[in-house]
């Protein structure tokens, strides 16, 4: 949707290949292909791009789906991408503090990290020129109206609360010298918003080169560069929860003493 609003054309790739209900799509083309099947197929879904993003991944507790899914998946669309000449490539990944901290999650996760490092690769040989190449490295992931389970979601309201929170100073600093998951837990997620404006602006080169939004070379590591990178404002979650908290404390108190001086003027 973003990059439709700027003008881009775009075409959506999925095993799906569904279009939301939503007036915005009719703009998209939308194209079903198994990314895991045939290349041919593959590649006329592909068509030529000029830029390809991918938000491929999966979760689940099955090693070999993880590696494939999240891996092997995204190895073929890049090829792809690459054979029809793309000139910047665009990859949804996980945050580094997140990867470092793969022998501390069950022993099947490895065909997670294990997938995320092989896609890194595949995006990063994808193009010539590593300056074109943007690696959108997310720890967890918030946005929508609903809770879930499998997959975790977290609504927008809440995620703002938590990330707001978590932004504070003094909880950044002990997450700095904290360690593994600790340090994870501690950092603030990130808006689905956020994470989809940062990959617009990279698929558009719209990012600065040697910004300071970069830990490195052709990536976005974390919240705060991710945030810098779509130019999204702070957090204002936990704000405005304890703005309608209080509102409606006043409210009550308000209708409370209503209530007192009607009985008073009744007696």
């Amino acid at each position: 949707k973003i990059l439709a609003d700027k003008g881009a054309e775009v075409t959506s790739v999925s095993k799906s290949g569904t279009a939301p209900a939503e007036l915005w799509a009719s703009s998209i083309t939308w194209k079903a292909v198994d990314l895991l099947g045939d290349s041919a197929a593959l590649d006329a879904a592909m068509g030529s791009p000029d830029a390809i993003v991918s938000c491929m991944g999966i979760i689940g507790t099955d090693e070999a789906a993880l590696r494939a899914g999240n891996g092997a998946a995204n190895e073929n669309a890049f090829a792809s991408a690459k054979r029809a000449g793309a000139s910047r490539s665009v990859l949804v990944s996980v945050a580094s503090e997140v990867a470092a901290c793969r022998d501390t999650f069950p022993g099947f996760f490895a065909g997670y990290f294990d997938g995320k490092a092989s896609a890194e690769k595949a995006c990063a040989d994808c193009v010539q020129d590593a300056t074109r190449t943007t690696i959108v490295k997310p720890s967890f992931i918030y946005g929508g109206d609903e809770f879930g389970l499998l997959p975790p979601r977290v609504s927008a309201a809440y995620g703002s609360g938590v990330e707001e929170l978590l932004s504070f100073g003094l909880i950044e600093t002990i997450a700095d010298a904290a360690p593994g998951l600790i340090k994870v837990a501690l950092r603030p997620p990130v808006s689905v918003d956020a994470v989809a404006g940062a990959c617009a602006s990279a698929a558009l080169g719209e990012l600065a080169e040697g910004a300071a939004t970069r830990r490195a070379v052709g990536e976005l590591d974390g919240t705060a560069a991710i945030k810098a990178a779509a130019g999204d404002p702070p957090a204002t979650g936990l704000t405005d929860a304890i703005a309608w908290a209080t509102e409606g404390v006043m409210k009550a108190a308000d209708a409370a003493v209503a209530k007192v001086e009607e009985m008073t003027k009744e007696k």
